[in-house]
């Protein structure tokens, strides 16, 4: 379009300089005697057309250059720096979270890990906004806020090789504090972290205390304590068997994964027993049958009630000739049922024996791989 109106004041220039130009003698005799001034306009027509004709002519080359020079110049980078919440609900779902942070600005991105076996949160989820200064605002506004139930803490995500590094120093300085893990078995669910610490700390420095719980955040009847090597061995010694909290403690040193060690005493359970039987009466009729290691009457959190079964735990000799001696027996007007305890998962429970008093029928941890104490392996 320029390009056409370009040539179209082009040649109007030229026509207009050719009509004031002297053709030949008469003309230059005829313009001779005309005033100068004559010529004047026809210039100045001439000078226009041609301003015009370069205008023309430029603008295409300007519009060019100005294009390339915008293709030119780099778009700015999307913002993809993410927030880390910590402490995230359970049964927290990703509206929860993207709610939450809605309130500060446009969320680009939400993710929540879930657990591959239950479905629910892993405890954790990442947000990314759409800026920098919503970014910040979001930090400063939900960290330690409630979210689904539960007070969540929120910093900003450490860059991938900041992790690394970071797990790096954790496995340098826990190797450097390398001791031995102890498993403590048939916790009460009272008992307290202080309450385990304090019974190790006789035999020596007590540098890791952990009491595992369940979703709903009750203790699993069990934990780990961590000393250095010769403490460790007398502790375990001196523990193992003791009481606490009205328990009879099961101390012994933490296997890894998938290693079971060798049962120093079997559990039998009881089952069927009558509401009114106490514990007293039920020691009593296994001790005819040789040393009772530990017994248990699980009762109800809510009522206090006994729940109709118990486990008795004696060495594998007199457990084996007390279950079978006294299943069928009858105590307090009801058949008991009395059998082995069977570790949870092993598919060779019947329906009297289904119970799961809080760790898998072995006294070992199944530790992960990453030696990690967080995982629900029990």
């Amino acid at each position: 379009m320029n390009l056409d109106k370009a040539f179209f004041l082009l040649f109007a220039s030229v026509g207009a300089v050719a009509a004031f130009a002297p053709a030949g003698p008469a003309a230059r005799s005829v313009a001779s005697r005309a005033p100068a001034a004559a010529f004047l306009p026809k210039v100045r027509v001439a000078i226009s057309l041609s301003s015009e004709v370069e205008e023309a002519a430029e603008a295409p080359v300007e519009a060019e250059e100005a294009s390339e020079e915008a293709a030119a110049a780099p778009a700015e980078p999307a913002f993809e720096t993410s927030i880390y919440i910590g402490n995230v609900a359970f049964d927290a779902v990703e509206s929860d979270i993207r709610a939450a942070f809605a309130e500060h600005g446009t969320v680009q991105k939400v993710q929540m890990p879930l657990n591959r076996d239950t479905g629910r949160s892993r405890g954790f989820a990442f947000v990314t906004m759409s800026n920098a200064e919503e970014h910040a605002a979001a930090i400063d506004a939900v960290n330690e806020s409630d979210i689904a139930g539960r007070t969540v803490y929120v910093s900003e995500s450490l860059p991938k090789e900041k992790v690394a590094q970071n797990k790096k120093k954790y496995t340098e300085r826990k190797q450097r504090n390398q001791g031995s893990k102890i498993y403590v078995g048939n916790l009460n669910f009272e008992t307290t972290t202080e309450d385990l610490t304090a019974a190790f700390a006789a035999y020596g420095e007590v540098k890791d205390c952990f009491l595992p719980v369940d979703y709903d955040g009750n203790p699993r009847g069990f934990g780990f304590i961590q000393m250095e090597e010769e403490n460790a061995v007398a502790a375990i010694e001196g523990l193992n068997g003791s009481e606490l909290d009205g328990r009879t403690l099961n101390v012994n040193k933490s296997l890894p994964k998938g290693q079971k060690s060798a049962p120093k005493q079997i559990k039998l359970y009881v089952g069927n027993l009558s509401w009114g039987t106490e514990e007293g009466a039920l020691r009593e009729l296994f001790e005819e049958y040789g040393k009772v290691v530990d017994c248990y009457i699980p009762t109800d959190r809510e009522t206090g009630q006994h729940r109709g079964f118990a486990f008795v735990t004696m060495d594998p000799d007199d457990a084996l000739r007390a279950a079978d001696e006294t299943d069928g027996y009858e105590l307090d007007g009801r058949i008991l049922r009395v059998n082995e305890a069977q570790p949870k998962g092993s598919g060779r429970s019947n329906n009297y024996n289904s119970y799961n008093d809080g760790y898998d029928g072995g006294d070992a941890y199944d530790e992960a791989g990453d030696d990690s104490w967080g995982n629900d392996a029990y």
